[in-house]
């Protein structure tokens, strides 16, 4: 009798570390990446756990054979968050029937794997096995864990079509709209890379009023550096900073530390309405600003409406079955922000009436995955793809012009800016190189962003990069003499994966 508990025990121990050191690898391999670190995924790690934990439980006091059932499921929980992995790793490519194939590796592994665990040589491996990827991950853990916990289950302050707008300040400054299109790049690199001709890019933005440099840098190359720079209104790094080995600073966590656009902003009188992509998190915790999220009556839609659990998925089985037979297949409304507030223009044009509100409009697109030119979702291309890229920077332009038209048919005295974050790719980055082995075309390329401003100085204004352009704008609005030209720096910056990361480098533009 001693035995048969000590042997369920095990079983149970081994389908509690089965279905929870999923979640526990995941945060550890993106422990510097603040943007995991959110409330839904919490919750679902906890309700994903309990529920083979009770299963296990009942089984226990059932029967043996029920218990060893429950074991080959928590093996196959185990492997199909690999789906995609294993599929690469046999070397099966799409012909019709690929996951079938990799379904039924996943099943017999699973058979093999639950059987096998009755002998406790194979039991302890496991175990092992388990362990010491649970130890590793949870020691990256512990300084992102103390730093970001109390962020976990904040309640975001989400504006829905209920939303009372009467609490709105009444001020008498215009609307601004700040419009990110994550990767669009400046006109001239459109031109050369994607040939994208000036009437497309310029043309049609210079007969609605807005000025429109033909090539300008953006103050970073890279999303984390650049919006961090929009939120502190100045350089966060420069290349006499220290080399830091985290992102802890950056967007999108700088939005909760009370940034100082944040207060420039509100010393102006000026709300906050962010209207985020999944990247980033989502929504901020904070309730200093105002969050637009798309509206959706479908539950699959609302729960992978959150970065952290649609990144956590996307290689999994689940993520494939949703994905192809569930609302699931309509996902990423949230990166289309543009037609967010678009639709909210139509449903809740009060929200902006009385003027004095500053909307941050981020866009994950023409950034991969790659649109059509209606903004559909694709897999026609393969990226890196100037074809595919091409696509995606004709559904921007269709979507900014849309959007631009009704906020200037709706609130004509708004000034409305539309600046990327940075350029894009022209080549494939090596993880092995240096900056110093960086081509210039790459870096030209990559820091060539798009700006139009329609507005106050707008001519000017469209010559700044994150760090300047909202403080002109508003000393223009508030006093009418906007602040003396500023000079524009710019830096190259990298991701983890690279040699350099850590290091930013000083950049001049090419003319």
């Amino acid at each position: 009798m001693h035995m048969r508990q000590d042997f369920s025990w095990q079983f149970f121990l081994l389908i509690v570390l089965l279905s929870i050191t999923p979640f526990i690898l995941f945060l550890g391999k993106n422990f510097l990446l603040t943007e995991f670190f959110t409330a839904k995924y919490f919750w679902l790690a906890i309700i994903y756990c309990l529920s083979f934990v009770f299963f296990s439980v009942c089984a226990n006091f059932l029967s043996k054979k029920i218990l060893i059932f429950i074991l080959f499921f928590a093996y196959f929980s185990f492997l199909q968050f690999y789906f995609f992995d294993i599929e690469q790793f046999l070397k099966v490519y799409k012909d019709g029937s690929t996951g079938f194939y990799v379904l039924f590796f996943i099943v017999f592994i699973s058979f093999i794997a639950a059987l096998s665990s009755k002998s406790s040589i194979f039991r302890n491996f496991v175990f092992i096995l388990l362990f010491l990827n649970i130890v590793i991950s949870v020691y990256n853990l512990i300084p992102s864990t103390e730093r970001y916990f109390y962020t976990f289950f904040k309640t975001t302050n989400i504006i829905d079509n209920s939303s009372n707008t009467k609490n709105f300040k009444s001020v008498k400054y215009p609307n601004i709209f700040y419009i990110v299109p994550d990767g669009l790049a400046s006109p001239k690199i459109l031109k050369n890379y994607a040939n994208i001709d000036y009437k497309d890019s310029i043309k049609r933005f210079e007969e609605k009023g807005f000025n429109i440099p033909k090539h300008n840098y953006s103050s970073y190359n890279a999303t984390y550096l650049s919006l961090a720079a929009l939120f502190k209104m100045d350089y966060p790094v420069t290349e006499k900073s220290p080399t830091y080995k985290n992102r802890s600073n950056f967007y999108p966590s700088v939005r909760e530390k009370n940034p100082e656009l944040l207060q420039y902003l509100n010393t102006n009188n000026y709300e906050f309405i962010i209207v985020p992509p999944l990247w980033g998190g989502g929504c901020p915790k904070s309730r200093e600003y105002k969050c637009l999220t798309p509206e959706t009556n479908s539950y699959y839609e609302k729960f992978f409406q959150d970065y952290a659990v649609k990144t956590f998925f996307q290689n999994s089985l689940i993520s494939r079955i949703l994905g192809r037979y569930l609302p699931y297949k309509n996902k990423n409304k949230m990166d289309d922000a543009a037609k967010t507030v678009l639709d909210k223009i139509k449903t809740n044009p009060e929200i902006w009436s009385e003027g004095g509100v500053f909307t941050m409009i981020h866009m994950m697109m023409p950034h991969t995955p790659y649109r059509e030119k209606n903004c559909s979702i694709t897999d026609r291309y393969l990226a890196p793809s100037k074809e595919g890229y091409k696509s995606s920077v004709y559904c921007t332009f269709n979507r900014i012009h849309e959007i631009s038209d009704i906020i200037i048919k709706n609130y004509p005295k708004a000034t409305i800016v539309v600046q990327s974050d940075h350029g894009l790719n022209p080549e494939t980055f090596s993880k092995n190189k240096k900056f110093v082995e960086f081509s210039n075309s790459l870096i030209d390329h990559r820091l060539a962003a798009f700006t139009a401003v329609r507005g106050c100085e707008s001519d000017q204004a469209a010559k700044l990069n994150q760090v300047n352009i909202v403080k002109y704008i508003i000393e223009c609005l508030v006093s009418g003499i906007p602040t003396k030209q500023l000079e524009n720096k710019s830096y190259f910056g990298f991701y983890e994966s690279t040699p350099d990361f850590g290091k930013v480098f000083r950049v001049r533009q090419n003319k």
